[in-house]
């Protein structure tokens, strides 16, 4: 059986790399929010340049209902 000091610097060992789990999952998080909104501008550009108006948010909404 491990002893209390061995646990001990387990638990420790484990919160840390927790810390860097958590840490690259934000950065992700920040990325994926970074390119959606690029992605966004991009589209709305598109969009205005061909004069097409965009989907309401209530299509969006009834499209994610029905996904």
């Amino acid at each position: 059986m491990a002893s209390l000091q061995t646990l001990e610097r387990r638990i420790l060992a484990l919160e840390a790399r927790l810390a860097e789990v958590e840490g690259g999952y934000g950065d992700t998080l920040y990325k994926l929010h970074r390119a959606s909104v690029k992605a966004d501008l991009r589209m709305s550009k598109i969009l205005n340049r061909l004069e097409i108006p965009d989907v309401s948010d209530d299509a969006v909404d009834t499209a994610m209902d029905e996904a």
